[in-house]
């Protein structure tokens, strides 16, 4: 009855067009049957375009937003990290995680849950670059490869909902963003990534301007924008053809830039400075997460990290963090330093789209502040077994003036002071009681309870004194380090050779175009010469 008066004049005049339309199957709907039959949701009689495209946002509640259930995320990360963040994610709660080559993973929300993983995993991943909600590929439908930008934008408006994703819910729309990254071979006038973003921004902002009456459309903006789009696009030799690409586009969850860029540096950086992401998955690799967790849940015994060559402290602020329980999202919040006068961190674009669950991102957010308050307290603290340390011992030495004194200043800003030990000078002369018994107070290192990390000079942006350094690492591990597990990055066969020790293992790790080893010692005390 379209003149009842539960009915408001707008919904009337839905009720009365929808008799003149002919539906067909949803173009968005999984369970389409046939999906090549139709170009979109509706068809309508006589050339009157689709009524959820004529009336715009009076259809609220039928969104084209997916439920939570099926929403798919990819991260990305360093190549060769992809099985670290597979367990981080795994840990929070993830399911389906799947590895996508070194330096991607996918996952999803646990169905069974409530709980937005995305969210979720953009506080507490350490090892990330992006995290980012796929909106819909071209790899969902069959045989649909995109030739050209026509192609392209076809796709775009026959795919995208793009309601659900520029709509802010209360009538207004959300300013984007659009980047592009190209695998594989790729149509030629696609191949340039700002002209295909560009097309990706028209098809949306066309979208929009047919939806709404009133001429209004969606604002660009680069440095914090509320929806960040991200589109791959991949060549489909993978597929035994040589013409066309699959496109998938993505929603970034996140803005003011890459994850792995905590915040806690001070301005002048070290020219070797390593990505904090890299140093994170390093110290996951090498077991310091469950070292932690073994110290406070099973044997109560000390926990201590070394690193005979710190640099700009990079390793000892992230093993910090991890045994503070500290959510790196927090001190992204903390220390940014950007272009937005809105804090794109405390208030990050996923929480600015349509249904988002701004009551978990607090809950989150609080909880994760609580446990890093109960983590730092019991980092300090002198453990009840070896009163003569705390909980946690994390010490670093670095020989370069400038470098240390750098180390003290991100120290220093990631609030550490009090929990990590600095000291200056060749680690060959760097005394923590090895000579001592192995249960003399004197001696730092805890046997089978010590990880040391180091990231020695090996050629690529530190080229000196490269024989010298190693030679010096290789007798402090032998002098301090007895009944220890050692870890050291190296890009140079020649360079770990000066070592002279045989390795337990080796894990692959590419980064600035250089294929790097995160290579595992068990350093045991030599034997005396008879």
């Amino acid at each position: 009855d379209i003149y009842s008066s539960d009915l408001n004049a707008e919904k009337k005049l839905l009720v009365f067009v929808g008799l003149f339309m002919v539906p067909v199957p949803d173009i968005y709907s999984k369970n389409t049957i046939n999906t090549d039959l139709c170009a979109a949701p509706l068809i309508p009689i006589g050339g009157i375009r689709p009524f959820t495209q004529l009336f715009g946002e009076a259809l609220d509640e039928k969104s084209d937003e997916k439920p939570d259930e099926l929403k798919q995320y990819f991260a990305t990360c360093i190549p060769g990290l992809a099985p670290i963040l597979s367990e981080e994610l795994i840990n929070l709660g993830a399911s389906n995680v799947e590895m996508s080559g070194p330096s991607g993973v996918s996952f999803q929300n646990d169905p069974k849950s409530s709980i937005d993983i995305g969210m979720k995993a953009l506080l507490w991943v350490r090892t990330a670059h992006r995290i980012m909600e796929l909106i819909v590929s071209t790899e969902d439908y069959d045989d649909w490869d995109i030739m050209d930008r026509d192609g392209l934008y076809g796709f775009i408006q026959s795919a995208v909902p793009v309601k659900s994703l520029l709509g802010d819910g209360k009538g207004g729309l959300l300013t984007l963003s659009c980047s592009t990254t190209l695998n594989g071979k790729i149509p030629k006038e696609l191949c340039h990534s700002h002209y295909t973003g560009l097309t990706v921004k028209n098809a949306l902002v066309d979208m929009v301007r047919e939806i709404r009456d009133d001429g209004v459309r969606p604002d660009v903006d680069i440095v914090d924008p509320d929806v960040p789009l991200l589109l791959v696009l991949r060549g489909n030799r993978d597929r035994g053809r040589d013409d066309g690409a699959q496109a998938s586009l993505y929603r970034i969850l996140h803005s003011g830039g890459s994850l792995h860029k905590r915040g806690y540096r001070v301005p002048t950086v070290h020219k070797a400075a390593m990505k904090e992401s890299l140093a994170a998955g390093l110290l996951l690799e090498a077991g310091f997460d469950k070292l932690i967790h073994d110290s406070k849940y099973t044997t109560g015994l000390p926990a201590v990290l070394v690193d005979p060559m710190a640099g700009s402290g990079t390793f000892c602020i992230e093993a910090a963090l991890i045994a503070a329980d500290f959510a790196p999202g927090l001190v992204r919040m903390k220390h940014y330093d950007g272009e937005s006068e809105r804090n794109p961190h405390k208030i990050p674009p996923v929480l600015r789209w349509r249904g988002a669950d701004k009551m978990q991102w607090k809950e989150e957010v609080l909880a994760a502040r609580e446990r890093a308050a109960v983590g730092i307290k019991w980092m300090n603290e002198l453990n009840s077994l070896d009163p003569s340390r705390c909980n946690c011992v994390i010490v670093a030495n670095e020989m370069n003036r400038n470098a240390a004194s750098l180390a003290r200043g991100n120290i220093a800003k990631a609030g550490f002071s009090e929990s990590i030990g600095l000291t200056e000078g060749d680690c060959v002369n760097w005394d923590l009681g090895g000579m001592q018994d192995s249960d003399s107070t004197k001696r730092v290192v805890v046997p089978q309870r010590t990880i040391v990390v180091s990231n020695p000079p090996w050629g690529l942006r530190l080229d000196e004194d490269i024989e010298s350094s190693w030679l010096s690492l290789k007798s402090f591990l032998r002098d301090q380090c007895n009944v220890t597990e050692a870890w050291i990055l190296s890009g140079s066969k020649s360079a770990t050779r000066y070592l002279r020790m045989k390795k337990s293992r080796s894990v692959v790790i590419k980064t600035a175009d250089e294929d790097l080893r995160w290579i595992q010692y068990h350093v045991f005390k030599k034997k005396p010469q008879e």
